[in-house]
């Protein structure tokens, strides 16, 4: 949701700007006596603008200011995500989907405070349209076509199919040919139609004045250029009686909605240009002709900033576990954030705990300007000072398990640098971040940029939050980062702590592992029940056993809502009874991230969680692996 107002807000704000520039321009070509028909065809790129997120592309060089760059960037990703968001896999619709007051953000309400807006717009112009419609129900057809009657106070045109002119029955002779002649111009134009278009298209818009702006002023040049067609050819004295017209009907209330009314608009303007007006010499018309369709496809053109070259930064290897190998919970705690200089030579390898003195360093992300606060006294990580825009780096090989906002940590990414020789899982996260680059399930080297230094989410300046796990356990980053001259020294006494805990932890994950806030296990693994009941209440989380990919998420009478991960070649896990699913067939998933919620779907008696290992296809007793 967020991505789709923000991009929104992009489409709005780039037809803002093109109504700001045509009023300029139709500001000076009426002082050149250039044709209101003219102008609305101005008007009308504008409303094309407002709803067409796509236009004719304008490369433009890239900026050589790194915080203008990453903005132009920011904005370019905006302009090329879709407005609705594509709708789900005939797979995923059959997995129950989280409650909807779970999914609810501060995107979601801003998302309804503008349906509401839109709606309120609509309902009062089809209640209009429809009480005008009754109010001249009685109309009698006369000779010229028009509909006059004692329920006819003003000349208008109603209708969009079928328009009809309605004339006041008072109105006659030479005064009632020229109003005449007025609304069949705008029938003849089909003004009836792209009227209340162009009011659609500023209702979808409501919050923005600009987007009234362009709807009044092609209101107002949709008035004169049929005003022009009504005198052309007339003397001043047939002028000024049509002139006489207008006051008299614009004296007499304000304009009938849901109707092109004879009276409508600034009368005044309208005046004062009909007694000033004269037509164009050919030369003349046609230089306005060329401004006009100049400025109309400017309405038109995309910006295109030139994508950023490739970093030619060497991107060392990272000592990774086998494909086998299992990966256990305890790696699926956060980390993040970036450092200074990128030296991918630094991370040939994890951090090796068992060797302080000669343990591989992680790069630095970002090239900061100063550390505002190191870990400590309830703060998680280092805060990285350095101007917006800067880029943030992979401080290490992994996979992105994580990129997407936080109201604490603004624009974050969260990257798993898998185990190492104990099996203890590495990770880190960067907060904060002005934009990121990369997404879920991305595969990333040391120093690639994954995003841009900013002050998104809890922050009170530009800086990049940089935590750091090991086994679930939260490290001290400037440890274990190549920080320069800020790095601190690594004690064998401090690693040997460090590795005590994290393998700890490991040993003491428990149920937890599987259930957040498990109650017990409420029946054991039998041959006649290949698996364990763990209990739990409604709605808590269901964590991955381990990392591995989804291969069967549905529903089925007897499992409910249920998941199956492949870990490995020979090892699967199997969850049964959920309330609801988060992933889909074929995604990937990591060690402890949520699958899905506690529930009693399918044949059960009550909340739990249905937990199966399967080694080779034949189920295993999981007391022994989980706790």
């Amino acid at each position: 949701m967020r991505q789709t107002v923000l991009a929104f807000l992009l489409l709005s704000a780039r037809g803002g700007i093109a109504a700001l520039a045509v009023w300029a321009v139709c500001k000076l070509l009426r002082r050149a006596h250039a044709p209101s028909r003219l102008l609305c065809w101005l008007w009308l790129a504008v409303g094309l603008r407002f709803v067409l997120p796509w236009g004719i592309p304008l490369h433009l060089p890239r900026p050589q200011s790194a915080p203008v760059a990453a903005a132009a960037d920011t904005v370019q990703e905006l302009g090329e995500l879709p407005l609705v968001p594509p709708i789900a896999s005939a797979a995923a619709a059959a997995v129950s989907p989280l409650p909807w007051y779970a999914r609810l953000t501060p995107w979601h309400a801003a998302a309804a405070v503008w349906a509401v807006g839109v709606a309120v717009l609509a309902v009062y112009s089809v209640v209009g349209y429809i009480r005008l419609k009754r109010r001249v129900a009685l109309a009698c057809k006369t000779p010229d076509g028009c509909y006059s009657g004692a329920c006819v106070a003003v000349p208008f045109t109603l209708g969009v199919v079928c328009p009809r002119i309605y004339m006041p029955d008072h109105v006659q002779g030479a005064a009632r040919q020229a109003v005449l002649l007025h609304e069949q111009t705008h029938i003849r134009r089909h003004d009836t139609l792209t009227k209340p278009l162009f009011y659609a298209v500023a209702c979808l818009h409501w919050f923005n004045p600009l987007a009234w702006l362009a709807f009044r002023e092609l209101s107002h040049d949709m008035e004169a250029a049929c005003d022009e067609a009504a005198v052309r050819g007339c003397s001043l004295p047939e002028r000024s009686a049509y002139c006489a017209s207008l006051l008299q009907f614009a004296s007499q209330g304000r304009a009938v909605p849901g109707s092109l009314s004879f009276g409508a608009g600034g009368v005044k303007a309208r005046i004062v240009h009909l007694l000033h007006y004269r037509r164009l010499g050919a030369g003349a018309l046609a230089l306005c002709v060329a401004v006009v369709g100049l400025c109309a496809t400017a309405c038109m053109v995309r910006p295109q900033v030139d994508a950023a070259p490739e970093p030619q930064t060497e991107a060392a290897e990272i000592q990774t576990p086998e494909a086998a190998e299992i990966q256990t919970p305890e790696t699926a705690a956060p980390a993040s954030s970036p450092a200074p200089a990128v030296n991918a030579a630094s991370t040939a390898v994890l951090p090796n705990l068992h060797d302080a003195a000669n343990s591989p360093r992680f790069l630095c992300p970002v090239q900061y300007e100063s550390v505002i606060r190191f870990m400590g006294n309830g703060h998680r990580g280092d805060d990285l000072r350095a101007d917006a825009g800067t880029e943030i780096h992979a401080a290490a090989d992994g996979v992105v398990v994580a990129a997407q906002e936080h109201y604490r940590w603004g624009n974050f990414v969260e990257i798993d640098h898998g185990t190492d020789a104990d099996g203890l899982r590495w990770a880190t996260l960067y907060a904060h971040m002005q934009s990121y680059t990369v997404q879920e399930g991305q595969t990333v080297h040391a120093g690639d940029v994954i995003g841009y230094v900013g002050s998104t989410g809890n922050a009170t300046g530009n800086a990049c939050h940089f935590e750091m796990y090991v086994g679930g356990v939260l490290l001290q980053p400037r440890y274990f980062t190549d920080y320069g001259a800020d790095s601190g020294e690594l004690t064998q006494e401090m690693a040997d702590q460090i590795l005590a805990e994290a393998t700890d932890n490991l040993a003491s994950s428990a149920l937890h592992t599987v259930v957040a806030n498990s109650t017990g296990i409420s029946r054991g693994y039998s041959e006649d029940h290949p698996g364990l009941d763990i209990t739990a209440d409604k709605g808590m989380s269901v964590r991955a056993f381990a990392s591995g990919t989804v291969r069967e998420a549905g529903y089925d009478e007897e499992k409910g809502n249920y998941i199956v991960l492949n870990h490995s070649d020979s090892l699967e896990s199997e969850y049964c009874h959920m309330q609801s699913l988060l992933f889909d067939v074929g995604q990937t998933v990591a060690a402890g991230q949520d699958i899905g919620y506690v529930g009693s779907t399918g044949n059960s008696t009550g909340p739990h969680l249905h937990f199966e290992l399967r080694e080779n296809g034949t189920p295993i007793d999981p007391s022994a692996l989980i706790g």
